[in-house]
């Protein structure tokens, strides 16, 4: 590290591999509003970047982007992850380290190689509220070093009230302090203009077009959500589902669609970097998953007016104005999908101020998330 840089700099770790997920919009999202004169970002990922798809503008702007290439079974990756960031962090001499994830083994292991590298502050910040995959011994086994994961890190930091009390130890999540998941509140303001042209790009003129955004992991509940879809069009002929994100069980779920016959109904719309667009394209927006922190999407829907079902699993603390809508998970997909169709032709309205008043605009966090590492 060049030490005659008049900015400190952050290297921020997260999870993901090379999908462009919530946590890593969050991050460039607050790297690009951040007063980068004072504040610098570098980031890491265990394996692929989930930043190539902004790496030209990150990179302009000072940012510095990192792989581990941690490759091999579960175990293997694991050890290598700790010996690769032990080796990281003695070339670099990071003053501190922000772990971002939702996974307690993998924030775990970074607070244990920063910690043993003498970095003075170790930050931990949870972005999920479950694990789809927990099992009771593996609960037994993160309950009992949670006070480890506390004693390592230096700062404690989670996006919900939920995301803390999943993380951490219950003192530690009553110590944890909650940083809102900022969104560029003007970018996803409602447009009625562009939403036609959208529509008219798309070709879904006409359509009832309900949409998601997520990864296609277990966590996001895809299978589900094509179940309820199929109830939709049962009810509504011309409904269209627009699904953006890539993920291992992409593949998966084509083939869900292909044997329920419905695929002219549904897109594979992949990453995009103008979803601001898309959400002025739907009618309706589903977010059936197992558990969140709290989805920056959810914000972000909000911000465009576009009305919200979610899952109950996923925290209150998300909801912000009236059009979002809680369903259990117990419920079946036909009832889902009535509520669903229940917002056809529901008018739009502007909801970016209520957004913005709530604590959620980009500037604010990064503004004070930018005074806080200044402090530190």
């Amino acid at each position: 590290m060049n030490r005659k840089e008049k900015s400190i700099r952050i290297l921020e770790i997260n999870a993901g591999s090379k999908n462009f997920g919530g946590v890593s919009s969050f991050l460039y999202n607050i790297y690009m509003h951040i007063d980068r004169s004072k504040v610098q970002f570098d980031f890491l990922s265990p394996n692929e970047t989930t930043y190539a798809i902004h790496q030209e503008e990150i990179e302009q702007c000072g940012g510095r982007i990192y792989e581990l290439k941690v490759k091999g079974n579960i175990i293997t990756r694991k050890l290598k992850l700790y010996s690769g960031l032990r080796k990281f962090l003695k070339e670099k001499e990071y003053k501190i380290v922000h772990v971002h994830s939702g996974d307690f083994i993998f924030n775990l292991i970074v607070v244990l190689a920063a910690k043993k590298e003498c970095v003075p502050v170790r930050i931990v910040h949870s972005h999920n509220a479950g694990d789809t995959y927990d099992s009771k011994i593996r609960e037994m086994i993160v309950s009992i070093l949670k006070p480890c994961l506390e004693k390592k890190a230096t700062h404690l930091m989670a996006c919900s009230r939920k995301a803390a009390q999943y993380m951490f130890s219950p003192s530690g999540a009553s110590q944890a302090e909650i940083i809102p998941n900022g969104i560029d509140v003007e970018r996803f303001r409602f447009d009625p203009i562009v939403r036609e042209e959208m529509r008219a790009s798309l070709g879904i003129q006409g359509k009832f077009v309900v949409g998601h955004v997520g990864r296609f992991q277990k966590q996001k509940n895809h299978a589900f959500l094509i179940d309820i879809f199929n109830e939709v069009l049962k009810i509504e002929p011309e409904a269209v589902l627009l699904l953006f994100g890539t993920g291992t069980l992409q593949e998966e779920i084509e083939k869900k669609v292909d044997h329920l016959g419905i695929r002219e109904c549904v897109k594979f719309m992949g990453v995009r970097t103008d979803i601001e667009k898309m959400y002025q394209a739907m009618d309706v927006f589903l977010l059936p998953s197992f558990h969140e922190g709290l989805p920056v999407t959810g914000i972000e829907v909000q911000a465009s007016g576009l009305p919200m079902i979610l899952s109950d699993t996923i925290t209150d603390e998300v909801k912000i104005v009236d059009s979002v809508e809680f369903v259990s998970l117990s419920c079946s997909a036909a009832e889902w999908a009535k509520k669903v169709c229940s917002y056809k032709n529901v008018e739009r309205k502007d909801e970016s101020e209520k957004v913005a008043s709530a604590g959620y605009s980009i500037q604010r966090v990064a503004d004070e998330m930018g005074k806080k590492y200044l402090r530190l």
